[in-house]
């Protein structure tokens, strides 16, 4: 692992809050490109303020896109022409031609390239599945995922950018589930609410496969609520946090069963490094193919959603 170098091609929020931190205490080697943040950044190997620069100068063989998501495309396509490893903040890219060509670049070069959505390395899923028994047992999910409004200015609200909630939730919606059902969908329901700018706020779902149901709802506005709910024959399956679980705060997972509740802790634990060190444990082992079909998988579900959107602007 000690050989891999990272390049960060922005300097976002997710970047100052998860990212970096994880880099410092994994002693891992990174440099930061930024066009807007022009104060050193403690910890850098190198720091850029031209992203071609970077790409061409940085010395990494690993990028991590936390660009705006109307970015994403165009500078993974760049690293990975130029024999990059790719990561790229969620949603890896607003088309799904898109998505498809970067699989198709990646495999080529034999490169990685991830979404990074790490909920799922959070140790609270772990424990849901030790409940659960086996997947196969859950035979109904429902997911509330709500966050007051953005500010007018915030990149999740712009259409230029490529925000909205489908962008941002929508991988999410799709995660749930490829990671828990990836079963064949019978019939999928959706409904979305746009504002007066035409982005979209807010989508529900309702997945009915053979003998199982996944219904959600995403949305801006209103309080804040990240819940899911598991049902099994005999238990449901409460946990809070879901897809932002904090790295310093224990978490618990409630279980109703027998008309009981018991409550079980799970000790704080940072999904972000968990995925990322697992990462560099395929980079190393050059096994990729676990990622090109799971970015596809969820860019297809995330891609029902966005054409029912397209549909209703017509």
């Amino acid at each position: 692992m000690k050989k891999n170098k990272i390049l960060l091609l922005g300097y976002s929020h997710i970047a100052r809050k998860r990212i970096i931190d994880v880099f410092v205490k994994n002693k891992i080697v990174f440099s930061i490109a930024s066009q807007t943040h022009k104060k050193i950044i403690q910890g850098t190997k190198k720091q850029f303020s031209n992203y071609e620069d970077a790409l061409k100068n940085s010395g990494a063989n690993i990028v991590y896109i936390s660009l705006p998501n109307a970015l994403h495309f165009m500078w993974a396509k760049k690293a990975l022409l130029m024999g990059y490893h790719v990561i790229i903040d969620k949603p890896i890219c607003y088309k799904l031609s898109e998505t498809k060509e970067l699989i198709r670049i990646a495999k080529k070069r034999k490169k990685l390239i991830s979404e990074a959505i790490f909920y799922n390395h959070h140790a609270q899923i772990n424990k849901i599945i030790k409940l659960v028994g086996n997947k196969r047992d859950i035979n109904k999910i429902d997911v509330n995922f709500c966050i007051p409004m953005p500010e007018r200015d915030s990149l999740l609200m712009s259409n230029k950018l490529k925000g909205g909630v489908i962008m941002d939730m929508g991988p999410y919606a799709a995660s749930i589930h490829r990671i828990f059902f990836n079963k064949k969908i019978i019939n999928m329901k959706i409904v979305v609410a746009k504002n007066s700018a035409n982005l979209p706020i807010s989508f529900n779902i309702q997945v009915r496969y053979n003998k199982k149901i996944y219904s959600g709802s995403f949305k801006f506005g209103g309080n804040y609520i990240n819940q899911v709910i598991f049902f099994t024959k005999n238990k449901e399956i409460l946990i809070d946090r879901v897809f932002s679980p904090p790295s310093n705060l224990n978490l618990s997972v409630k279980v109703l069963e027998n008309n009981k509740v018991k409550t079980y802790l799970v000790k704080k634990n940072n999904c972000f490094e968990n995925y990322f060190l697992e990462l560099l444990i395929k980079i190393n082992k050059m096994d990729y193919s676990y990622y090109y079909k799971q970015i596809e998988e969820d860019h297809f579900f995330r891609n029902k959603i966005q054409k029912k959107f397209l549909k209703s602007l017509c």
